[in-house]
């Protein structure tokens, strides 16, 4: 984990909005494992404004998990809303937020989305736990939901089925990453997979790497992946209902997620010791039934 940025000095060094852009660019090319839709097939001229919600996402994300009491990470959160706000209201501080005003501005972006995924995050900070599955689909709304409809607000796409569509997509994908990295979570003190589910294999936080609960474990799991297969199902004709180049990277979104969930599913309990992911030849692999379905 990170540590939480210091603030801001008073009297920044002004940015411009090339310098800003290049900033955005150069986060998503360090993790652009983790964000796949700025890609060569979303429209060129999207790409930058992709590029500056993606950094704006990376760097909240990274104050809600560094290593810093839970209080340090909240209050890290306000002034990066704070800063949020200042800078939708024409007093932008650091590239990102130049970027981000910028994009909000030209590209007509809703602004509610963002407080959403800060609210998100905030539970992160929190190390929130979730009693219920409905509990943590409402933590996907905010932690996941919140960017695929950016991405279609950047299209000029706001009918409900596609926005529904969108939401079953990023949930299932959000999931999916959950279920994938549960032990690197768990290490972290971090437990995604909700109270209730949990009793009824007569599991808790605390036993979930203890050897006997293993078959217990592994019934939760594909109990879990079932349920966000169901979601990717209810999702999948999405790419059909967007431009073309976004549809590609939507397919091959989709078909990554379904891959890796379908391998945390075989596991079951194993996602322990082995973390499920794709390889570089299962990626070419999807790209190109992508690109020709």
């Amino acid at each position: 984990m990170t540590q939480i940025p210091a603030e801001a000095p008073a009297t920044p060094m002004p940015v411009t909005l090339p310098e800003a852009y290049r900033v955005c660019a150069d986060i998503v090319r360090r993790h652009d494992e983790n964000f796949p839709v700025v890609s060569r097939f979303i429209a060129a001229p999207l790409r930058p404004a992709l590029a500056a919600i993606y950094a704006f996402a990376r760097l909240a994300d990274d104050i809600a998990d560094a290593a810093a009491p839970s209080d340090e990470r909240l209050a890290g959160l306000d002034r990066i809303e704070a800063a949020l706000l200042e800078a939708l209201d024409g007093g932008p501080e650091g590239p990102v937020l130049t970027a981000l005003a910028d994009a909000v501005e030209q590209q007509r972006l809703p602004v509610e989305p963002f407080l959403d995924l800060l609210g998100a995050f905030r539970m992160d900070a929190r190390d929130a736990t979730f009693e219920t599955w409905d509990d943590l689909l409402g933590y996907c709304r905010g932690s996941a939901n919140t960017i695929g409809r950016l991405v279609l607000a950047l299209h000029s796409i706001d009918d409900p089925t596609t926005l529904e569509e969108s939401d079953a997509v990023c949930t299932a994908l959000q999931l999916t990453n959950l279920w994938q990295d549960l032990a690197r979570d768990l290490e972290r003190g971090r437990v995604f997979l909700p109270r209730a589910d949990m009793a009824r294999f007569g599991l808790e936080a605390g036993v979930l790497r203890d050897p006997k609960h293993q078959d217990a474990l592994t019934g939760l799991l594909r109990e879990e992946c079932r349920a966000t297969e169901g979601l990717y199902a209810r999702g999948e004709a999405i790419p059909t209902r967007v431009p073309r180049g976004l549809g590609i990277q939507l397919r091959v979104t989709i078909a990554g997620g379904r891959a890796v969930l379908r391998r945390v599913e075989e596991r079951g309990w194993r996602v322990l010791v082995d973390r499920p992911s794709l390889g570089q030849a299962d990626r070419w692999k999807l790209l190109v039934k992508g690109v020709f379905a």
